[in-house]
């Protein structure tokens, strides 16, 4: 890379992507956000103040993302303090940090896996622990449905609050400069969602670029997805959660020969 940090495409939502960039920039990294996806608040008061009164009710509340956590919990403490209140879970350590953030001491969360099929494995999801209990989800538009589904079929009374919409961002040229310099080392890929928007925004006459720049994917699912666009350096992350990301990324032999 001719002496320069090795430059590292982010694309999650601005919102979320500051801790990787920390981590990126302390281990030699260039960070470029260059967002797949970008986050719109849906507000509905009415249906907050419906969830606040009912908080005490759920023998727990999950949070499907980090936008979730960040977006929910201060509206509803417009209305009552929390904690005290229903315990809290969600799908990985990026969103767990973020609920400790925000002042919840214990976050249940799975530590194998960072997709649904791993919280239903966890016991506080087992038939015996959420049958004839009421539990609510949090979460964006779309989505899989598998949690609420199977958490239904376990018995459980699953009330949804839908507080976010994931819609697809502007890029500028400052996000394509470095692969249209070909200085681009990688990029993390964090949600299959986002991956179907790169052709959206990445120009027609750059994608020949973009097709052998390497890629680190947190889950199988969006490694598919990038590998259905023709996307032919793509790799899954050995382990959950942003660490998992950097330890493959630093894995990649085309970055660690850049770095050099």
């Amino acid at each position: 890379m001719n002496g320069s940090p090795p430059a590292v495409w982010v694309t999650r939502p601005r919102t979320q992507a500051r801790r990787l960039e920390a981590m990126l920039q302390a281990r030699g990294f260039a960070p470029v956000a260059a967002p797949l996806l970008a986050i719109e608040p849906i507000e509905d008061e009415e249906q907050e103040a419906q969830v606040a009164a009912a908080l005490d009710d759920y023998a727990w509340v999950f949070f499907v993302s980090r936008s979730a956590a960040e977006l929910a919990v201060p509206r509803l403490r417009r209305y009552r303090a929390w904690p005290p209140g229903p315990p809290v879970m969600t799908v990985g350590e990026g969103s767990a940090a973020s609920l400790r953030d925000l002042g919840f001491a214990e976050v249940v969360f799975p530590r194998q896996g960072a997709d649904s099929e791993a919280v239903l494995a966890l016991p506080e999801c087992a038939r015996a622990a959420v049958s004839g209990r009421r539990v609510l989800i949090v979460k964006g538009e779309g989505g899989r449905a598998l949690l609420a589904q199977t958490l239904i079929e376990r018995g459980a009374l699953v009330d949804t609050w839908i507080c976010y919409r994931r819609v697809q961002p502007r890029w500028t040229a400052e996000v394509l400069a470095p692969l249209r310099e070909r200085r681009l080392a990688a990029m993390l890929l964090t949600s299959s969602e986002g991956v179907m928007n790169l052709p959206a925004l990445v120009p027609a006459a750059d994608w020949p670029l973009l097709v052998d720049v390497p890629a680190v994917a947190a889950h199988p699912r969006i490694a598919a997805a990038a590998t259905t666009l023709g996307l032919r350096r793509v790799v899954t992350a050995a382990a959950p959660g942003d660490a998992g990301l950097m330890a493959t990324l630093e894995s990649l032999p085309a970055v660690q020969e850049g770095s050099r």
